[in-house]
């Protein structure tokens, strides 16, 4: 059977002659399976045979966001996005993330593609979850030493996203302009001193001058852009739509700096903080409440397709 999965159409063989109802197409290997494998089990009265899948067990093993929908592709011009052999009915979902993909016009049209409503999953798990114990749980610390600063998770996810105000509006108006430079969402915030801080002024200022140097731009112009960016990040802010345009990985960073701070001169468990943070958060989610509706829904509308 390995043989097989050495090609697409050879995945798509073994998919048919399992007795799996459903495969979960997942972009991630942190969190994704669990959160995923969670979404199925909460639907009421579920009735299929599941599999969640991550992208790095298709074939090629690059994994990430572009093997899913590569896959995807080759399923749809095939016409097996949902198929059928010897009485066997396999229907195949793909989640992903939604990144900055609406703002860029890239989003796939189709049910059995699901984007995140926010920019991650980790946007849901520290949005959703308990704050407090899944923290302390990963710091090994008494969730006591916590209460203040986490107990209103919405609170806590919408300033630490304000810390990153600047940041966020050099990543858009670098994708905006299409500018290939080190400010990116793919890495954490070049103008900020520790993740928990403000914009640090002096860093900012030398980052947009040397972007600006390098992609032939006046720095006032390029300032005065980043001005205007900011101002639609605001009101992202003001609407409460930040986790659209705020990466929620970058969460766990912000979390595991502040949790240093709290606990500066005790001991705690500190190493690779920031890599337990979202899966211990993600612990105490309840994927019964009307936020997963919106996986729930798109799974039953697939599952249900003739």
């Amino acid at each position: 059977m390995t043989r097989l999965l050495h090609s697409f159409a050879g995945h798509l063989r073994f998919m048919q002659l399992s007795s799996t109802d459903l495969f979960v197409f997942v972009e991630g290997k942190q969190s994704d399976p669990y959160f995923y494998a969670q979404i199925c089990k909460s639907i009421p009265d579920l009735r299929f045979r599941y599999k969640i899948w991550l992208a790095q067990q298709l074939p090629g093993g690059a994994g990430g966001k572009q093997a899913i929908l590569s896959f995807f592709t080759f399923l749809r011009k095939r016409k097996e996005l949902v198929s059928s052999l010897g009485g066997q009915k396999t229907t195949c979902i793909f989640f992903v993330d939604k990144d900055v993909d609406d703002l860029q016009r890239k989003r796939k049209r189709s049910p059995h593609v699901v984007y995140t409503e926010h920019y991650d999953v980790a946007n849901y798990i520290f949005l959703h979850g308990d704050l407090q114990t899944g923290a302390a749980s990963a710091a090994s610390v008494d969730p006591a030493r916590l209460s203040v600063q986490l107990s209103d998770a919405p609170e806590w996810c919408l300033q630490a996203a304000k810390l990153w105000r600047e940041w966020i509006s050099i990543c858009l108006r670098m994708l905006e302009d299409g500018i290939l430079c080190e400010a990116n969402y793919r890495v954490l915030s070049r103008v900020q001193t520790r993740p928990s801080e403000p914009t640090n002024a002096k860093l900012y200022a030398t980052l947009t001058r040397d972007i600006a140097r390098r992609a032939g731009l006046p720095v006032a112009m390029l300032r005065q852009q980043l001005r205007s960016t900011a101002e639609k990040v605001d009101r992202y802010f003001s609407q409460s739509l930040h986790h659209r345009i705020f990466k929620g990985k970058w969460f766990a960073h912000i979390l595991a700096d502040e949790i240093d701070r709290i606990m500066i001169g005790q001991p705690y468990d500190h190493n690779g903080l920031y890599n337990r943070l979202p899966c211990s958060i993600a612990a105490t989610l309840d994927f019964g409440e009307p936020w997963a509706d919106y996986f729930r829904n798109a799974i039953q509308s697939v599952t249900e397709e003739n």
